[in-house]
């Protein structure tokens, strides 16, 4: 297949997808909402909405260049009861750090309230240990984070007799991650480094690069993909749970308003469907960790 004929066919049969268009409006609207309700004009939330789906438009153009013909991954064949069950463990572990998310915005006092997991028996003082080790709260959230994102979904989808490694079923081709790592890469050591910076690297690395891909984009996403026999449905609602566990801390901690807040979820929506559109094409993980990395400290 022609690189020309390859791109016709992902234009017509996946931008003009039901799914991809609503999240395109989805997304315009918050970016207008948003920038309204700073007290921007409607004109300008339009042009920065444009010029956001514009670039995603065009990232996902370039992997879809860079891939094999075939660079299409299998569906991961799962039986329909070991797929419920993986499907009910991934979802748990994602509730227990919404509620994890949510207990440490009431500990805060961004929230009113108790803090939901004092009903946990010595949850309270495993709190209080971790917010004192060396490192702070990056640290704290990477020690949390690695049960829930990747020990819990491995143990559990080997209790069920799945293997990770087999959710996704492609040849593997970094070539499609490959301007994404140098362009976010030039532009990290461009912006200036500094031991503050690698630190937050580290971090950023550890966490959202290697927990959250491993968590959204190599188990909950080809599981999505298997139960809806559907890429894009799978990549879509696996972006969009990931943007969801956002909205806490966005509304409560981080944005003066709810717009603004929402705003910026939008804007990790299709970071996330980015993220998983290149896991889907590649078969490989690793190099979107990198990315989801570089991306955080940079701020895009």
């Amino acid at each position: 297949m022609s690189i020309t004929a390859n791109l016709k066919e992902f234009y017509r049969e996946r931008l003009f997808h039901p799914a991809p268009l609503l999240i395109a409006l989805l997304f315009m609207g918050a970016k207008v909402w948003g920038n309204v309700s700073y007290g921007g004009s409607f004109v300008t939330g339009l042009r920065s909405g444009v010029m956001g789906l514009i670039m995603y438009v065009f990232a996902l153009g370039v992997i879809t260049i860079l891939s094999k013909p075939s660079g299409e991954a299998e569906v991961a064949k799962i039986e329909p009861a070991k797929l419920r069950g993986a499907l009910i463990s991934v979802g748990a572990c994602y509730v227990l750090t919404l509620l994890r998310i949510i207990d440490n915005l009431q500990r805060g006092s961004y929230l009113l309230g108790t803090p939901l997991l004092n009903i946990v028996p010595g949850y309270a003082k495993l709190y209080t240990f971790l917010t004192t080790v060396p490192g702070g709260y990056r640290v704290s959230n990477i020690l949390w984070g690695l049960p829930l994102y990747i020990i819990l979904p491995w143990v559990l989808l080997h209790a069920l007799g799945i293997q990770r490694d087999s959710l996704l079923r492609s040849s593997k081709n970094i070539r499609p991650a490959i301007p994404f790592l140098l362009l976010y890469a030039t532009a990290f050591v461009a912006t200036g480094l500094n031991l503050e910076r690698l630190w937050f690297l580290v971090y950023a690395f550890l966490y959202a690069g290697v927990q959250e891909e491993f968590f959204f984009r190599g188990v909950m996403q080809p599981l999505l993909i298997a139960r809806f026999r559907n890429s894009i449905w799978g990549i879509i609602i696996s972006a969009l749970i990931f943007a969801l566990l956002h909205i806490p801390d966005f509304v409560f901690r981080v944005y003066p308003s709810v717009p603004l807040a929402l705003s910026s979820v939008a804007s990790v929506a299709l970071f996330g469907i980015l993220m998983g559109y290149g896991v889907h094409r590649t078969g490989l993980v690793w190099p979107w960790m990198i990315i989801h990395a570089l991306s955080n400290v940079l701020g895009w």
